[in-house]
């Protein structure tokens, strides 16, 4: 800033020159140039930075910065929610399928005794066949923690049984399960299936033996 600018003017050979004296003109740069432009400098960064805030600008801006904060989080925890569901999904189509792949061997196993039953003659050893698969087909329920629930000679218990009927009974007294028409089953404490029961209703108040008595005695 301190140096003055030289400013050099040249004439063809054409044009008049000057005297030999004032050949190199030279132009001084003023230095009050260079003043003004420190001062529009320091002027520039004082327009550049910014007034304080307000107090209550202060918290608008707070407030801007919690609601998105918040719109993120939402966003973030929905995907979640969405990634969790897919992958409880994914699991119990797995478990599933293991399962019914193990009943297909069990259905495998039906068909090749129904081919085979009209060609075995021996009704003892087709009966003997179904019993293996029977206890095949229970072996993997077993394993799976299924298990059939008592019901006969029991008292009726309407969270294991369902009553399709009732039955007079000198075996069994009234409120206890008599007939089983469909068995019931269970895996660990869920139940899975009711079971389909008749219920005693108690001996019958008609006694058939007194009755011939009575009939002999009136002859």
């Amino acid at each position: 800033m301190g140096k003055d600018k030289e400013i050099k003017v040249q004439f063809n050979d054409d044009d008049e020159q000057p005297d030999s004296d004032n050949n190199d003109e030279t132009v001084e740069a003023p230095e009050d140039a260079a003043g003004e432009s420190e001062n529009s400098s320091d002027a520039a960064v004082e327009t550049e930075t910014a007034p304080e805030l307000t107090e209550e600008e202060k918290l608008t801006a707070q407030v801007v910065e919690l609601e998105d904060r918040l719109l993120r989080s939402a966003a973030e925890f929905d995907n979640f929610k969405k990634r969790t569901v897919r992958r409880f999904e994914e699991i119990v189509r797995s478990a599933n399928d293991r399962i019914l792949l193990q009943l297909l061997e069990v259905v495998d196993n039906f068909e090749r005794a129904l081919d085979h039953g009209d060609e075995q003659a021996d009704l003892e050893g087709y009966r003997e066949g179904m019993k293996l698969i029977y206890e095949q087909l229970t072996t993997l329920l077993d394993k799976h923690e299924v298990s059939p629930i008592e019901a006969v000679g029991k008292p009726f218990d309407p969270n294991l049984h369902e009553a399709v009927m009732q039955t007079e009974s000198d075996e069994y007294p009234e409120g206890t399960v008599a007939i089983e028409m469909s068995k019931g089953y269970r895996q660990g404490g869920r139940i899975l299936r009711h079971s389909k029961v008749g219920v005693s209703a108690g001996a019958s108040e008609f006694d058939d033996s007194g009755g011939n008595e009575e009939a002999e005695n009136d002859e």
